[in-house]
Order: structure tokens, then sequence, then C-alpha cells
């Protein structure tokens, strides 16, 4: 591993470069990327500039796009049978919306990244609200779906699940476990930071 590289990984991953290089690697272009993963040309480019912070749903849909299981992106290091996630351990961490300052967006720090074969992709989501009350957040995603099952605990402050037709605010102590393949999104709730839990299973296609 060269020296940039390693620094790129010590610093927190950054996940939109690595779509970037993914995409280009397979010879796509944005518009077919877009395309594969039923997102918006522009969403896409500013997810590879680091310009938003997708939403694990839009993350999956990428992912899915590109053909690669969601841990590709926070893997580092060697394969082993089990992955030990220490309190305060930020070696996987991963950040987007930097490069404009912003502070709204997701933070993924991924809780099984150096298990090999697994077929649960467990992640610490924080989940930051606007700076102030007069601030536009950006443009929430719609509602999507994908195959396997996802499971949330909220550990800090409030998000909102939307499943089909119903809406869920969920605080301290709440989970929700649902079905995928059901149109749904989550997103902050209030004005305070969140922390969440959230446990995703794809079923393997390969």
């Amino acid at each position: 591993m060269g020296d940039h590289e390693k620094d790129e990984l010590d610093d927190g991953l950054h996940v939109g470069e690595r779509i970037k290089r993914l995409r280009e690697g397979a010879c796509l272009s944005l518009d077919q990327l877009a395309e594969r993963c039923g997102l918006d040309k522009k969403e896409l480019q500013h997810v590879e500039e680091d310009l938003i912070s997708p939403a694990l749903g839009t993350l999956i849909k990428i992912c899915d796009g590109l053909g690669v299981r969601m841990g590709h992106f926070f893997e580092q290091g060697p394969r082993k049978f089990y992955s030990l996630f220490r309190a305060g351990d930020e070696k996987v961490a991963a950040r987007f919306a930097s490069k404009n300052g912003a502070d709204f967006g997701y933070e993924y720090h991924a809780l099984g990244s150096e298990k090999r074969e697994r077929f649960m992709e467990p992640f610490l989501v924080t989940i930051s609200p606007p700076s102030s009350k007069d601030e536009k957040p950006i443009e929430f995603e719609e509602l999507g779906s994908h195959s396997g099952e996802e499971f949330l605990f909220v550990l800090e402050g409030q998000i909102l699940v939307e499943l089909q037709d119903e809406e869920f605010v969920l605080g301290p102590g709440d989970s929700f476990y649902y079905d995928a393949n059901m149109p749904h999104r989550v997103t902050h709730h209030g004005q305070l930071l969140s922390r969440v839990l959230a446990v995703v299973y794809l079923h393997r296609t390969d």
C-alpha cells in the first residue's frame, strides 16, 4: 500500500473518489451508472465529488449499479474470520460532504469491514442536521427499495423512517426492522445530531 493510500485510509475513507474510480474502471459514464442505479446524474456526480453525503439507500443503489458489495468501500487490511471494533476506533470511518465545508450529511463507521465472507453490513451512522433553522438541508432522495433487510437501533437523537405510506419517529432506545424491498427512506428528525446502529442484510447474488 502506498503512502498516499495509507494517509487516505487514516484520514477516513473518501468513498466518493472510490466510486468514481470504480465507475471509470468499468468504463461507465456518469449517465450510464446513474441509469443503472436509478439516480439523477447530477446527484451521482455530487456524490463522487464529495459535495453531498448519500443516505444509506443511495449508497446501496450505487453498489448495485457497480456490481460490488457495500462493504467494498470500507474494507482495509487483511480479511479475518472476525471483525473487532472498540470504542473510539475510527479507522474505518467514511465521511462525505467535506470539500464544500458542509456540516450536514451522513457519516459511516463500518463495524464489520475486516470479516471476510459476511452476509451482513453493520454500520454506526451519524446524521447531522442543518447548522441553523434557517439553513436548508440537501434535497432528500426519493423513497427507494432494494433486496434484503435492514435493522435500525437509535442511540442518540431522533430519526424519521418512512415505510411505504407510514412514518415513524424513533428516539434513543427505539428500533426498527423491515424488509428493504418495501419503499423506504431514513432521515434525521429535529435539530439534534443523531447516531444510529444500522445493520443491512443483502441477498447474495454471486
